[in-house]
């Protein structure tokens, strides 16, 4: 596939005059290397905080620098694919996107560099992209944007020009949390990012900049839900100071935000989504839920007599001490599924920890649910409603060891010199 600029260039013989004084600037030492400064900067800060980050990079520009990705992939940080090139992968066909895929997976293997996951430039990844990744045996895809209202004021129409070009989904109707569809997690990616901070807002002060992600943070915490910094690391040294404010708020909160690479939450949610509960209850009220899952995983519960060691957690649950809960509630705390429940609604209360049984009726249930359609924008509005209950309820925990939300780290390396930057415009 041509690029456009490229063909535009080649047919006014100007292609060759650039590589004559991409040649020169070699020659003299001028393509130096200022995003690995900026590399060395994130990783200054993410080790101040003793933690990682992932950054989905470019297959060509990986095979140009794989003994730099190799050293990094050492100390931690994880790469993901974005793309072969930086295409847009909407305007591609269904078999140009597999084997485009497929030949970006080939460079980070003849790299040695482990890629298991996907980001889709300009944060589009259609059907045709994902039912590719899972062909390619990937792991999981963060291409979705969703956007938190945290601006103080309307939206510059330069952002919202950006949002709807990403196909950017509104926070405040949609949860940020990760979900399994079809064997593939998808990892939502949020915004406002380091390039709405940096060009896409206005002129904002260090102080704004981290006002913004300061009050995501804040929120996903409430929430118990996720916050992806979507953060490239040429602007390492620009975003440093809401990067630092934001990692270090988090490892003050109690209980703790889970700060994760992208693989790793991909990896515990299909993990905690395999976790199998065993419920009994009594006809006197008596109750045991017994849980066999991956390390890390919990029982919550409150408006419950609880028999078994627990410690208080947060909005009114308590964290039990072990995998298996003895205890005694008027009613079953646990949500009961009508034989008409939609299998979305199902498998979505299973991925969120909601521990569930079948039932005909909602007589002895504090939760009875019974939708025969459970359409993507209705996920908020159940979390609400079900975090509302003043019944009984025992669920599993969200994330590992009794995190109340999770934090990742993300960028992307769409180049790493100015020759990076210039050779996409004549790559096949």
């Amino acid at each position: 596939m041509n690029n456009p600029l490229a063909v535009a260039l080649r047919g006014k013989g100007l292609l060759t005059l650039m590589r004559r004084a991409i040649s020169i600037l070699r020659q003299y030492g001028l393509t130096t290397r200022p995003m690995e400064r900026e590399l060395q900067v994130l990783a200054e800060v993410l080790r101040e905080f003793q933690c990682q980050g992932t950054f989905p990079t470019v297959a060509t520009v990986l095979a140009r620098h794989p003994h730099l990705f190799r050293a990094y992939q050492a100390q931690g940080f994880e790469f993901a694919i974005h793309g072969y090139r930086h295409l847009d992968h909407n305007l591609m066909s269904a078999p140009e996107q597999t084997a485009m895929l497929a030949r970006a997976k080939q460079v980070f293997e003849a790299a040695g560099v482990t890629a298991q996951g996907f980001r889709g430039p300009y944060l589009h990844a259609n059907a045709d992209a994902l039912a590719a990744l899972r062909q390619q045996g990937l792991r999981y895809d963060s291409s979705q944007g969703l956007a938190w209202d945290v601006l103080d004021g309307p939206e510059p129409p330069p952002y919202r020009h950006v949002l709807d070009f990403y196909g950017a989904l509104p926070a405040a109707r949609y949860p940020s949390l990760p979900t399994l569809e079809n064997g593939l997690v998808r990892i939502p990616y949020s915004l406002p990012d380091d390039e709405a901070l940096a060009n896409r807002l206005g002129k904002l002060t260090t102080e704004q900049q981290t006002t913004l992600w300061l009050a995501i943070l804040h929120r996903t915490y409430e929430l118990g839900e996720l916050f992806t910094i979507g953060l490239h690391p040429e602007r390492a040294q620009f975003c440093r100071a809401p990067l630092t404010a934001v990692l270090r708020t988090a490892r003050e909160r109690q209980p703790s935000i889970w700060i994760a690479r992208l693989d790793e939450i991909a990896a515990w949610w299909q993990a905690r989504y395999a976790a199998q509960a065993t419920l009994t209850y009594a006809s006197t009220g008596e109750f045991t839920v017994t849980v066999t899952g991956p390390p890390g995983v919990t029982l919550l519960a409150r408006a419950v007599d609880m028999e078994t060691p627990t410690q208080p957690w947060i909005d009114g649950y308590h964290l039990v001490d072990g995998l298996t809960l003895h205890g005694h509630a008027p009613l079953r705390p646990w949500i009961g599924l009508a034989p008409t429940a939609a299998p979305a609604l199902a498998d979505w209360l299973h991925q969120q920890g909601y521990l569930t049984e079948p039932a005909t009726g909602p007589e002895g249930y504090a939760c009875y649910l019974d939708q025969p359609a459970f359409p993507v924008k209705e996920q908020r509005p159940l979390l609400a409603r079900l975090e509302a209950l003043q019944g009984p309820l025992v669920r599993l925990g969200r994330w590992p060891h009794g995190a109340r939300s999770a934090l990742t780290i993300t960028g992307d390396i769409d180049c790493l010199t100015w020759w990076d930057y210039l050779a996409r415009f004549w790559e096949h």
